[in-house]
C-alpha cells in the first residue's frame, strides 16, 4: 500500500445527508404519482385493455388494493432504511405535530411532495401522451359525485386523515407496534379509494390532488382536497396530545450543597424520550444526534 492511498482524502458527497433524503422524497412522490396517471390511462381511456374488466366500483376496488399494497410496501422500506416516504404534506405535518419529525423540515418535505406530484403527472403526460388529458381520464385528478358541497368533501377529507393519523399515533407511542404502520396506513389507502373515491373523491393528500389538478387545471374543490388531510392531521395530533399520558420522572436525590444549582429530573428524562419517540421514517436519526444540545428539531 503506498503512502497516498493510506492518507487518501475521504469522498467529499454532493449532497448533505439531509438534502439527499428532502430529493429521495421529491422522487418518491413523482413515481407514486406516474402510477396514479398511468393506471387510470390503463383503466379509463376509451382504448384502455383494462376498461373492459374493471367498470364503476369494480375499477375503485381494483385501484384501491393496488395502491395499498404499493404505499404498503414504500412505507415498510422507509422506514427499514430510516429515509423518507411520507409523499403527503399533511402526514409530514402531523408528524411533526407528533412531535416525531423535525420541524425544520416540514417546509421541504411539503415542497419536494407537491413539486415532485407536479412532476410525476408531466411526466406520466410525456410517455402516455394526449391520452392523459382525455376527458375519461382528466389527468387523474378526482372529483366527488354531483350532489357533493365544498363542506361535505371537506369533511370527508378530514375525516379520512384524521382516522389514518390517529391510528399512526396509537402506534408510534408504543414501539413495539410500530412495525404494523406500514399495514395500517396501506389499508387506510386502500379505504380512502374503495370508498371514499366512488362518493368525494378520496384524495386525503394534498399533493395527489395538486399535481393533477395544476396539470388539468381543475381547481374545482382543490382547496377542500388541500386543507381537509391537513385539517384531519392537526386534529389526530391534538387527540394524542389530549389521550397521552404525562411523563412522570422518577424521584432523584440531590447531591447538591446549599446554594448549588442542580439539573432537575425532568430535562435529563424528556429530551431522551423525545429523541427516542424520532418516527423512523422521516429524517435518519444521525442527523438528529448531530444538532446542538439546545437546538429544538421540532420547531420551524
Amino acid at each position: 500500500m503506498t503512502h497516498s492511498s493510506r492518507h487518501r482524502a475521504p469522498r467529499r458527497e454532493l449532497l448533505s445527508p439531509r438534502a439527499r433524503t428532502v430529493v429521495l422524497e421529491f422522487l418518491i412522490t413523482a413515481g407514486i404519482l406516474f402510477l396514479i396517471v398511468t393506471t387510470s390511462r390503463w383503466i379509463f381511456a376509451p382504448d384502455a385493455p383494462l376498461g373492459s374488466v374493471l367498470k364503476g366500483r369494480a375499477a375503485f376496488v381494483a385501484l384501491g388494493i393496488f395502491f395499498g399494497v404499493v404505499n404498503t410496501a414504500i412505507i415498510h422500506y422507509s422506514m427499514s432504511r430510516k429515509t423518507a416516504g411520507h409523499m403527503n404534506p399533511s402526514v409530514s405535518i402531523g408528524l411533526w405535530l407528533l412531535r416525531v419529525f423535525p420541524g425544520r423540515d416540514v417546509l421541504p418535505f411539503c415542497v419536494a411532495q407537491m413539486t415532485g406530484a407536479v412532476a410525476g403527472v408531466g411526466l406520466a403526460r410525456l410517455v402516455w401522451g394526449a391520452h392523459v388529458g382525455l376527458p375519461q381520464v382528466g389527468w387523474a385528478a378526482v372529483a366527488p359525485q354531483p350532489g357533493w358541497s365544498f363542506w361535505g368533501v371537506l369533511t370527508a377529507e378530514t375525516v379520512g386523515q384524521l382516522i389514518c393519523m390517529t391510528l399512526v399515533a396509537a402506534l408510534l407511542i408504543r414501539p413495539r407496534w410500530e412495525w404494523l404502520i406500514p399495514g395500517v396506513v396501506g389499508l387506510c389507502i386502500t379505504g380512502f379509494i374503495m370508498i371514499l373515491g366512488p362518493l368525494s373523491g378520496g384524495s386525503v393528500n394534498p399533493a395527489r390532488q395538486f399535481g393533477p389538478a395544476l396539470w388539468a387545471g381543475n381547481f374545482g374543490f382543490l382547496t377542500a382536497y388541500l386543507i381537509g388531510p391537513v385539517l384531519g392531521a392537526a386534529l389526530a395530533a391534538a387527540l394524542a396530545a389530549a389521550l397521552r399520558p404525562p411523563i412522570e420522572a422518577p424521584a432523584v436525590e440531590s447531591t447538591a450543597g446549599p446554594g448549588e444549582h442542580t439539573v432537575g429530573p425532568v430535562e435529563d428524562i424528556v429530551r431522551p424520550v423525545v429523541d427516542a419517540a424520532v418516527c423512523p421514517d422521516t429524517i435518519p436519526p444521525e442527523l438528529l444526534r448531530e444538532r446542538p444540545a439546545h437546538d429544538d428539531p421540532y420547531r420551524i
